[in-house]
């Protein structure tokens, strides 16, 4: 029965709070999408835009974040070629309400478990996360 399947389970869990996030951050101008990147440039700073994907696991533009003042884009050393993005005041403001946001859902969606059950699942979901890896940087996806 798909109700038994964990990739249903976690899809379904995903979907609600990506859902209950972009309600929130919708009310303070970011746009769905956007919320990884803030926090990924708050937490690690400026990152190529290589790296930023990486980190938020998607490859998408930067684009519209630049037009609305939340990133910009610099070279390094005087190489055009090498461009890291940073947060601007105005994203970086942002990112602390994204930030915010984020850990109301985190402590709304583990509410219903135990402080050791949500200690636990996520250990759990990291690694599956880095073996899942490992098999994709391995080549194997069968």
């Amino acid at each position: 029965m798909l109700e038994d399947k964990f990739y249903h389970q976690l899809l379904k869990c995903f979907n609600q709070q990506k859902r209950w996030i972009n309600q929130q951050t919708n009310q303070i101008d970011v746009l769905p999408g956007q919320s990884k990147f803030l926090l990924c440039l708050k937490e690690y700073g400026p990152l190529s835009p290589k790296e930023l994907g990486n980190h938020c696991c998607i490859d998408k533009s930067t684009t519209t974040m630049e037009k609305m003042n939340y990133i910009e884009k610099k070279t390094q050393n005087q190489d055009k070629r090498s461009i890291q993005i940073h947060l601007t005041k105005r994203g970086y403001e942002k990112a602390l309400q994204v930030e915010k946001i984020s850990n109301e859902s985190e402590q709304l969606f583990l509410s219903t478990l135990s402080k050791e059950d949500q200690v636990k699942i996520i250990q759990l979901l990291k690694q599956i996360n880095l073996f899942m890896e490992g098999e994709l940087n391995n080549g194997n996806t069968k």
